[in-house]
């Protein structure tokens, strides 16, 4: 047999425990209602009981045979149909009472009569009338007073009802509140099983291609709209990972082409007539040359790939990030005066982040070289470190030509180059590789008008403990 979806769903299933503890709940509260009430009119019966038989004693202890005596004619007019008293001389003969002389015994007696000793009585006789199952439920007590034997009881069948009234209760509650449980547990189910089928239906059309889909999630912000926003952040990372997978191949077949056509057309120029050695080691040299800037740029992009994977987390300190600026400006100083410019590091605030040493040190390295190569001499190259609440921002600021704001964003793609850019140095991953890093220390790389000029900033969070 399959069940209905709403009933196989989690919600149901959990509705169900909560099920059984609500009717373990509702029977453990009528079941002590049961107790308490059944042992107090218990303990008021017995002790009225018990208090008309210490009346008795006490009038014997006074006024010996003849005030109990008394006593006994004051129970005979008080006596009812629910209330019951025997006295019994010394060998036997009942002298008053409204219930046969066969039913005294000594000590408590508690049970249900017999048909033949409630037709002996007129008292028992009608209590039984007024019960639906026409029995008495005898509660006495016997005991030896002077000369005579004494009994006294009551009539419990009131107990005994209202125990059975409790009993029914706890039945009725229990399979209410089951029913009610279950009702509501499939009602409430069905809301998120449909929501539950969305978020499938939308998978399933991701699974096929539709990466540009993300699962719908509500206003409630429960578990499954915070599940389904982790899943859609997730989404958009690995969709902008295709797109950029897609864009390293398009560059790479873009860049990479005319670089390997020429390394072919240089050597099959050599291998076609006999040269002399000097051009045979000219031609050799730039096919070094192209070498080595194609397994540069594969290198680059194997390394950003190694970042944006995240496995240099485990190198993760705490970096003076001032001190680091220092010692990176003060070795590309000589390196930015050799190609004309002037670098310079100023406003270094004190800050501490947590990341790995070497990249950041290859970012800002990054950063220098990017200037130096692409600011026409005489350039100026200015490092600033400012604190910003709990981030930091590291900006390399140039006054060259600047880059236009259409393209400002293009910059950190893998390979990107500007067109005047394609005459200088370089693989055009030196940025991607910046952003790659900025990223991994839960930054951003962001390209800013200098005005003149470009400035790069990273925006980085401080460490913990700054």
């Amino acid at each position: 047999m399959i069940w209905p979806e709403e009933l196989r769903s989690i919600s149901f299933r959990v509705a169900l425990i909560y099920t059984g503890f609500f009717v373990v709940s509702v029977l453990g509260i009528l079941g002590t209602t049961y107790v308490i009430a059944s042992n107090e009119l218990a303990s008021t019966l017995r002790a009225q009981i018990t208090e008309d038989m210490d009346h008795l004693r006490r009038a014997h202890a006074a006024g010996g045979d003849e005030g109990l005596r008394e006593d006994f004619g004051e129970l005979g007019e008080a006596a009812s149909e629910d209330r019951f008293f025997l006295v019994l001389n010394g060998t036997g003969e009942r002298l008053f009472g409204n219930v046969p002389a066969d039913l005294w015994q000594p000590g408590w007696q508690d049970g249900r009569l017999g048909r033949r000793a409630i037709a002996a009585s007129p008292d028992l006789a009608a209590a039984a009338a007024h019960n639906e199952d026409h029995e008495v439920i005898f509660l006495a007590l016997g005991e030896a007073i002077g000369p005579y034997r004494v009994m006294l009881g009551r009539n419990s069948h009131i107990l005994d009802e209202t125990q059975e009234i409790i009993l029914s209760a706890m039945w009725i509650g229990g399979l209410v509140t089951a029913v009610l449980a279950l009702i509501g547990g499939f009602l409430v189910s069905r809301g998120p099983t449909r929501r539950v089928d969305a978020i499938a239906l939308t998978t399933r059309q991701i699974v096929e291609g539709r990466f540009d889909l993300r699962l719908p999630v509500s206003r409630r912000g429960d578990e499954l709209d915070r599940l389904a926003a982790d899943i859609n952040a997730m989404l958009a990372r690995i969709e902008m990972l295709l797109s950029s997978l897609r864009q390293v191949s398009t560059d790479i077949a873009h860049d990479l082409r005319t670089p390997l056509a020429r390394l072919r057309q240089r050597l099959d120029a050599v291998r076609r007539k006999p040269r002399a050695a000097g051009e045979y080691e000219a031609a050799i040299d730039a096919a070094i040359e192209e070498s080595d800037a194609a397994i540069a740029t594969f290198h680059a992009l194997l390394r950003i790939a190694q970042i944006e994977a995240g496995t240099r987390r485990s190198r993760f300190r705490t970096v003076d990030l001032a001190a680091l600026v220092e010692k990176t400006a003060e070795v590309y100083e000589e390196v930015a005066a050799d190609a004309g410019h002037r670098l310079v590091a100023r406003d270094l605030d004190r800050v501490d982040v947590e990341g790995d040493e070497e990249l950041l040190t290859q970012l800002l390295a990054n950063l220098i070289e990017n200037a130096i190569n692409h600011v026409p001499a005489p350039g100026r190259i200015e490092i600033t470190l400012r604190r910003a609440g709990d981030r930091v921002h590291l900006d390399v600021a140039d006054d060259g030509p600047g880059v236009p704001e259409a393209e400002r964003a293009k910059i950190f793609r893998r390979l990107y180059r500007l067109d005047q850019s394609r005459t200088t140095p370089g693989s055009g991953l030196g940025l991607s590789l910046v952003a790659a890093i900025a990223e991994l220390h839960g930054g951003t790389a962001t390209a800013l008008d200098n005005r003149p000029g470009l400035r790069i900033r990273t925006d980085m969070p401080l460490a913990p403990a700054a």
